[in-house]
């Protein structure tokens, strides 16, 4: 890859000469854009964010000592070369001063910027590390190369000693991290308040001792899977351990070992949820009252999770507003533990719905009109990187539910949900053309708080892992 250099003085025929002097690319660069004074400058090195820049002294609205002191500034490195004809000791001093790595006199000597430039393109690629894929990445795209580089990792980092050892993945839900113990377990960052870490199983009594006593006050949720000796099971475990992080919705504890989910309890459930919905197509809101008390008890003794609760969600308000399986199953169990405080406070909203929705004499008119979805394609659009249910267009247009679903399918041709997801992985796409940024990093601006989840729906939709789109732009 070519290190990127801008140019900058007062004299274009100064800049063009600059240009022309040398073969940038035998010394592995590239002019990328030029600008005659230093304010001008200063603005385009924070958009194309070169690698070098060459600049004069004396310039316009903005000198070169002072243009190279507020570049130190940018979140990014860049190295500073003084292209000057002025030769005073004074100069150079001051300019070295300020961080210029060369001072170079006019007329220009190709020599000399050529050895400048050997110089600085070993120093930019001594800077530079090379690619190692994350640890994340390599659970996230399974193949027997990929293994083996996990179990070389892992091996490294002092999680696997004997290449037999089995393994735990926890999950911590909170801003904050974990303490780590001396040895024998790893972490990597799958969220901006998610933390995953593997642990040999082995000391599995010892961290869950340790993050008792001194978990952080932030920490809402630790999960940990049961052991596993086989790699190829990292992904599942981890899956597993977010779900138990996030049990304290349901329980209120802090730390979940394992869920003690009873097959029966979840058939139960489902029967209790069609009595829901029994009640709600009777009218019969005593009914729905019982059932919905029933529901919440059979949360009581940790046999269900907090993906049962999302079901009940889901479930109760599709029942209500008449929504499709796909439109309705828009949040998933992080979107709802941010939404709600505690299982309680979740079926204290449905009961509420409930109470609304079956005591209402009122029925929503059923009207299209082009220019009511028009704003909301536009609120969608400036808004599709956070969270949007139809709850809440439907507090923000004033309308039902229901009737935004319909309205929106039929005008636009696609759910609310599709649509969000097109918009949010073509912004994607843009950023992986773009950004080096880590793909995490990008699943966080578009809104996917879950890695894993992201390259889903990603690939789902493209046909390829957010890697492989890379690699193949490049």
């Amino acid at each position: 890859m070519m290190h990127k250099v801008f140019l900058v003085d007062d004299e274009s025929w100064v800049v063009e000469s600059l240009k022309d002097l040398v073969d940038w690319g035998s010394y592995g660069f590239e002019v990328v854009g030029q600008a005659y004074n230093g304010m001008a400058a200063l603005e385009a090195i924070a958009e194309v964010k070169p690698d070098v820049v060459f600049t004069d002294i004396r310039m316009p609205e903005m000198n070169g000592l002072e243009l190279i002191q507020r570049g130190r500034a940018f979140p990014f490195p860049v190295q500073f070369v003084i292209v000057s004809g002025y030769a005073e000791f004074a100069y150079a001093q001051k300019a070295i001063s300020q961080g210029a790595v060369a001072y170079c006199l006019k007329p220009f000597d190709e020599v000399e910027i050529s050895s400048v430039l050997a110089r600085l393109n070993k120093q930019l690629r001594a800077a530079k590390p090379v690619f190692e894929p994350s640890l994340i990445h390599l659970i996230d795209e399974p193949s027997l190369e990929n293994e083996w580089l996990i179990r070389d990792r892992l091996e490294r980092d002092g999680v696997l000693e004997q290449g037999g050892d089995s393994l735990l993945a926890v999950i911590s839900v909170g801003p904050e991290e974990l303490p780590m113990l001396a040895h024998g377990m790893t972490r990597m960052k799958i969220g901006t308040a998610k933390t995953a870490y593997l642990v040999q199983a082995r000391l599995a009594a010892a961290v869950r001792n340790e993050w008792e006593r001194n978990r952080p006050e932030s920490i809402l949720g630790i999960g940990m899977s049961d052991s596993f000796d086989d790699l190829k099971e990292i992904k599942r475990a981890i899956e597993n351990a977010d779900v138990l992080a996030h049990q304290y919705f349901v329980s209120g504890e802090v730390v979940a070992v394992n869920s003690g989910v009873q097959p029966e309890s979840g058939a139960e459930l489902n029967e209790w949820l069609l009595q829901v919905s029994h009640a709600i197509q009777e009218r019969n809101l005593e009914s729905a009252m019982f059932a919905m008390d029933r529901i919440g008890g059979l949360f009581t003794d940790n046999s269900l999770t907090v993906k049962h609760a999302l079901k009940v969600y889901h479930m109760t308000v599709s029942f209500l507003f008449g929504l499709g399986e796909t439109e309705s199953m828009l949040y998933s169990y992080e979107q709802l533990v941010k939404s709600f405080d505690h299982l309680s406070s979740m079926l204290g909203e449905l009961k509420m719905l409930l109470t609304k929705y079956l005591t209402s004499t009122g029925a929503s008119p059923v009207e299209t009109k082009n220019p009511t979805v028009n704003s909301i394609l536009h609120y969608v659009a400036l808004n599709f990187r956070r969270d949007i249910s139809l709850q809440d267009l439907s507090e923000q247009f004033f309308m039902n539910p229901s009737y935004i679903s319909q309205l929106f399918k039929k005008e636009v041709g696609e759910t609310l949900t599709a649509h969000m997801a097109k918009l949010r992985i073509a912004y994607a796409c843009e950023l992986l053309d773009s950004e080096a940024g880590s793909i995490q990093d990008i699943a966080e601006k578009i809104g996917y708080h879950d890695y894993f989840y992201f390259t889903r729906i990603f690939k789902k939709m493209t046909g390829k892992t957010p890697t492989q789109y890379r690699e193949k732009q490049s």
